[in-house]
């Protein structure tokens, strides 16, 4: 099986859907001789910010000297990109040769009834891979949710749980409430959990799960604990207040003041980590780990005149983060390109955009979940969230949308193309090619 052919095989999985439960994965490890309870793990859950928490601490692990493995989802470019260790993408003739043997194992088992999904297969995937390739230990983000997540197999040294948020309520509930019991599946018995600061309906639901569990909660300091000391649009500069300890200084080149509160988390981690781990993590060690993580489409900043931000926003918390950062700019006008699937609360993710933009350009990635731009309008119309000054397009692909934005802005204006991973992964490409 070559790597086209075993891509063309998992992307044709996808239309088998979201499927909870962790049967299948179970299943599909156990044929493999269960590789997930023969490898040490963290597990990442969360609706905004896990990425960021994951992309940090590997950093922070690897600069300790530690052979990390990263499953992350979705990919931004490349599938890849799901599946690293030391920041290193899977080859593509290991995903060819695993995607193979994964196929033949359900050939062979009894799914009939019930055929494993693409993210199970993937994550069953990562899993052997990490085993195969003798990992210090490896950070696993949730797809969705926690509890029936395929990622819940495993029995990790820590469990994160970063920002929630409204997200995927078709699947999850429709209350902060019920979101935060789906992401408290991941405690497990007597492990550390690290959760960032929350609202105190959540914080109440992590506190009575880690109780009910035997499992000890550590919550981050808030953003208040942090001064920053310098932000531009490289890096973002600051000291960390902590009882009974002198401040610390950090620098991080990802961007908003989101990614301080997941730095705040992350710090948190890092630090439980050296009561889990052989060798400790010195603060020289996290210094250089958070400077040299990376987290790309998140927030990130193409200089130039005008200047380009890509930001893969998909949800009204992340929309409000990125407009909060838009805010802080120095600009004379914004132009909001905007690429949304069409199941999300697409009037509550641009609430917070629109009334800044000087013109909008509605547009849509390559992929059959994406709402057409005229689907996007009505809804920004019936919600009455349009000024009758913003000048509105309409186009049918990316890189059209980049080449009109450029055109229409001016030198000091700022584009901002936004609305989900998808648009932020396909404008990456645009223009990292160009």
């Amino acid at each position: 099986m070559s790597y086209e052919q075993a891509i063309k095989y998992l992307y044709n999985l996808q239309p088998i859907g979201i499927k909870f439960g962790l049967n299948n994965t179970l299943s599909l490890l156990a044929h493999f001789h269960n590789p997930h309870q023969k490898i040490k793990t963290i597990h990442v859950a969360g609706t905004n910010g896990k990425g960021s928490i994951c992309s940090m601490l590997s950093s922070i692990l690897q600069s300790a000297g530690y052979k990390v493995g990263l499953y992350t989802s979705p990919h931004l470019i490349d599938f890849t990109e799901r599946i690293s260790i030391n920041g290193n993408p899977i080859p593509q003739s290991e995903v060819a040769s695993l995607t193979e043997k994964i196929r033949y194992a359900i050939n062979d088992g009894d799914f009939k009834a019930n055929h494993p999904t693409f993210f199970e297969v993937v994550t069953v995937m990562a899993l052997i891979y990490f085993y195969e390739q003798y990992l210090d230990l490896a950070i696993m983000e949730v797809g969705m949710g926690g509890r029936l997540d395929a990622t819940n197999v495993i029995q990790p040294l820590m469990g994160i749980i970063s920002t929630i948020a409204l997200d995927h309520q078709q699947y999850l509930g429709k209350s902060l409430g019920h979101i935060a019991q789906e992401k408290a599946g991941i405690i497990k018995r007597g492990m550390p959990v690290i959760i960032g600061d929350c609202h105190p309906e959540i914080l109440q639901i992590i506190s009575y799960t880690c109780q009910k569990m035997g499992a000890t909660l550590i919550q981050a300091p808030p953003l208040s604990n942090a001064h920053i000391l310098h932000q531009d649009l490289s890096c973002q500069k600051f000291e960390v207040l902590c009882p009974k300890e002198s401040p610390k200084q950090y620098s991080i080149s990802l961007l908003g003041h989101h990614q301080i509160q997941n730095t705040l988390t992350t710090l948190t981690a890092a630090k439980k980590l050296n009561d889990l781990l052989p060798r400790q993590i010195s603060h020289a060690q996290i210094c250089k780990g958070l400077t040299s993580a990376r987290w790309p489409g998140r927030i990130e900043v193409y200089p130039g005149s005008p200047l380009i931000i890509i930001d893969g926003a998909h949800n009204p918390a992340a929309a409000h983060s990125l407009s909060r950062f838009i805010k802080e700019l120095k600009f004379l006008h914004l132009t909001l390109v905007i690429g949304v699937m069409k199941d999300k609360e697409i009037d509550k993710i641009c609430q917070d955009l629109v009334p800044l933009a000087f013109r909008i350009i509605l547009t849509r990635p390559n992929i059959a979940r994406a709402a057409l731009p005229r689907d996007i309008l009505h809804i920004l119309h019936s919600q009455s969230l349009l000024p009758n000054s913003v000048k509105v397009s309409m186009v049918d692909s990316i890189p059209e949308a980049i080449t009109l934005a450029k055109t229409q802005s001016g030198l000091k204006d700022i584009i901002c193309i936004t609305g989900s991973l998808y648009t932020a992964g396909e404008a990456k490409v645009v223009l990292d090619e160009r």
